[in-house]
């Protein structure tokens, strides 16, 4: 004989709402139990029937073309949800979550399951504060359902739901919901009464049900769609934090829980212990004041017992002196952002409270955080319940397996690992690192919930990095993503994903923005054998991208000089060309481009010199004194001597200062300067030998002292700053013609 269906439309996490279950539950004594839940879940109750502690969430992932996808499914003890299927466990009944899975449509882009949808029904819960004198969602139900007897609640919800709902037809995302869970009542019905708990905005929407049908079989996953319990935190669950759903403040809903209306005086009591605990001593006369304004605000407000607002607003009433900038947290729903008074903030962590869930020893553990378990022991790396700091040194073959595990997890966020000092870069002089472990009660839900990139260590962090490099806006974070592949240990990366960071490099717009990026990646490839990475593949398409986009930006440069950043390329980009043939790059056709770009009268000075300096240095042998010293003459003719050696010297100052012809030349040019060509000349020039260090400085004294006739241990100039030599030159222009002027000098 077909069953009767009790639909139970709730708040998620409302105390108020669990004690409604249980009596309904009670009451029907039904045999089978509907629960709005992930439905994938099924075939796993029975973890859930384990000996848990809750918060625990059921967490869910799989793999979608942006990347990994997550969602939460979370309980505390009064839950609704949780109520429901711990009296069916208790009883023996047939249970079954009746909601769509988690990487369903109707989930995209929903974080969290019980979230709560204020944005349907705003209207209605506005014209309800303003009657009831609420301020938000929070206080309003507060005021009107917590704290109400079973057999008056039920009616009051159904009526409150039945107001929010009204005539609203089911959204895009909750039609296909709506039909599953009654796709399940309808199978239910033919084993006899049923009690469906789910949201109270559903409720409605289910109350009429033909029994008849199968079981209904929720979506298969897709790929990567996996699910697990993780243990959760009050912290995580509090809407001061971000969190969509349900109540806030939860330590004073499990107070309420299991103290009824004595949670205000039992609240009260931690409030004020955590003040004195931070050193905010509340006075006797303090306390006085606070029970007087709870009181005095719970019997204006209609009170029989305080409500939670009522014990805030008391508390913030008779303890803070100073006024606030804005309304305080409670009043509104959202994150609390901001810098809070130290009382109001120790308050609403008191309100949060500090309970930390725990899973039954029995719970199915994904494979990662076997993994990770497992490769700690092996290393010597569980972290102890004391900080302990960690010092190795990637010099050392017997630490670097250690580090780059250390730095996997780094990577992923696990709580508990973290890098005291190291090196920024893998080719740095000190390869030393120091890590600081410690045992964290998070830290095992965010290894089961860094499951998302990979059932392994080594999976996981290569998933992690390949869709960092795609989703990377700059060519400096793909290098980034890049470096930390090479301090985890991964050497053969996708091989499509590092040819779509290749062709975003060859897009890149600027040659100063490329010359960074060569830098450090060709150190890696070339130098970085502490990181065992010398010659890696996931390198070479990389940087051979690099390469054809720096000649391709050269051959375009047309009628300015370079910028800084620019010169600094072209340095990077001649030691790439040096090993050019060995990441792809035809050396004939990167000669041509330099030799065009060298020989280009109109292109700019700097250009000019920094081209023939490539060429110079990828072919010491081909020495085109020649070719230097006509191109110094011609930017001498032109007024761009300084900027024409700013590129040469910055490319081949070793080549060039070997060459006594090429500084006799410039030597001779700077002579026939007159002195405002030469003031002008001076910042380039500057530039141009700022590339020597103090002793090829030295050596290019020696050849100017043997070409003038002058001992090359003479005093020189030195370093002066090139602003205040100019200064002195201009100075000694004016001096000279003001001398002329009153015909004291000739």
């Amino acid at each position: 004989m077909p069953g009767r269906l009790h639909v139970v439309g709730v708040r998620h996490h409302s105390p108020a709402c669990a004690r409604l279950v249980a009596a309904v539950l009670a009451r029907v004594d039904p045999a089978v139990v509907l629960i709005e839940g992930p439905s994938d879940w099924n075939v796993k109750m029975a973890e859930l029937a384990l000996d848990h502690a809750p918060p625990i969430a059921i967490f869910t992932h799989y793999l979608t073309e942006d990347g990994p996808v997550s969602s939460f499914t979370p309980f505390c003890a009064f839950s609704p949800e949780w109520v429901a299927l711990r009296w069916a466990f208790e009883h023996g009944k047939t249970v079954r979550f009746c909601d769509l899975p988690s990487w369903s449509k109707a989930f995209v882009g929903v974080e969290n399951r019980y979230r709560d949808e204020d944005d349907r029904y705003e209207r209605a819960l506005e014209a309800l504060c303003r009657r009831t004198g609420t301020s938000d969602l929070d206080a309003l139900w507060d005021h009107l359902f917590e704290g109400r007897a079973p057999d008056e609640l039920e009616p009051a919800l159904e009526a409150y739901f039945q107001q929010i709902r009204g005539d609203t037809e089911a959204s895009e995302r909750d039609a296909p919901r709506e039909a599953f869970m009654r796709d399940h009542a309808s199978w239910a019905l033919t084993r006899g009464d049923v009690v469906l708990v789910c949201g109270g905005y559903h409720a409605p929407a289910l109350a009429s049900i033909t029994p008849g049908g199968p079981e209904p079989v929720p979506p298969a996953p897709p790929l990567g769609g996996q699910s697990h319990l993780v243990p959760w935190t009050y912290a995580r669950m509090d809407s001061f934090a971000g969190y969509q759903a349900g109540m806030p403040s939860p330590m004073w809903w499990e107070l309420e829980w299991k103290l009824g209306a004595g949670v205000a005086e039992a609240m009260l009591d931690r409030c004020l212990e955590a003040l004195r605990k931070n050193m905010q001593r509340p006075t006797v006369a303090d306390h006085i004041a606070v029970r007087t304004a709870i009181g005095g605000l719970a019997a204006l407000r209609g009170h029989e017992a305080p409500k939670r607002v009522d014990v805030l607003d008391g508390l913030l009433s008779a303890l803070l002196r100073e006024p606030l900038p804005g309304p305080p947290p409670w009043s509104r729903r959202g994150i609390v952002t901001g810098d809070l008074h130290p009382t109001l903030a120790t308050l609403l962590r008191t309100f949060t409270g500090d309970r930390v869930g725990r899973l039954s020893a029995g719970t199915e553990r994904p494979p990662l955080l076997r993994d990770v378990h497992e490769t700690l022991s092996r290393l010597g790396l569980s972290p102890p319940r004391n900080p302990q700091t960690v010092s190795l040194d990637w010099r050392i073959e017997g630490d670097r397996e250690r580090l780059r595990v250390l730095h996997r997890l780094r990577l992923l966020e696990i709580p508990g690992f973290v890098r005291v000092r190291g090196p920024a870069w893998g080719t740095d002089a000190r390869m030393a690192e120091a890590f600081k472990l410690v045992w964290r009660h998070d830290q095992d839900p965010a290894i089961i919930e860094a499951s998302r990139w990979g059932s392994t260590l080594e999976g996981a962090v290569s998933l992690l990095l390949s869709h960092r490099l795609l989703a990377a806006d700059s060519l400096g974070a793909r290098v980034d993503a890049l470096g930390d592949a090479a301090f985890v240990g991964l050497t053969k990366l996708a091989g499509e994903i590092l040819d779509l960071v290749a062709n975003a490099v060859a897009t890149t717009p600027s040659l100063g923005a490329l010359g960074p990026a060569i830098e450090k990646l060709l150190g890696l490839w070339r130098h970085g054998e502490w990181l065992e990475v010398v010659g890696a593949p996931m390198f070479a398409p990389v940087l051979r991208a690099a390469g054809e986009r720096s000649l391709s930006l050269l051959a375009g440069i047309q009628g300015t000089d370079l910028l800084p950043a620019d010169l600094t390329a072209m340095r990077s980009l001649a030691e790439l060309l040096r090993h050019g043939e060995a990441l792809g790059l035809d050396p004939d056709d990167t000669r041509a481009v330099l030799a065009r770009r060298a020989t280009d009268r109109a292109a700019p000075a700097m250009l000019r010199g920094a081209a023939l300096g490539a060429i110079w240095l990828l072919d010491t042998e081909a020495a085109p004194v020649d070719s230097a010293v006509d191109g110094a003459l011609f930017a001498a003719s032109e007024g761009r001597l300084g900027d024409y050696l700013a590129g040469l010297f910055a490319l081949a100052r070793g080549p060039a200062l070997r060459d006594e012809q090429l500084i006799g030349a410039v030597d001779a040019a700077l002579g026939k300067l007159d002195e405002g060509a030469f003031l002008v000349a001076l910042p380039a020039l500057r530039l141009a030998f700022s590339w020597f260090p103090p002793a090829e400085r030295a050596r290019i004294g020696a050849l100017l002292a043997a070409r003038w006739g002058k001992r090359a241990d003479a005093p020189w100039i030195g370093d002066v700053p090139a602003n205040v030599l100019q200064a002195g030159l201009a100075l000694d222009a004016r001096v000279l013609s003001w001398g002329r002027a009153l015909g004291v000098l000739e």
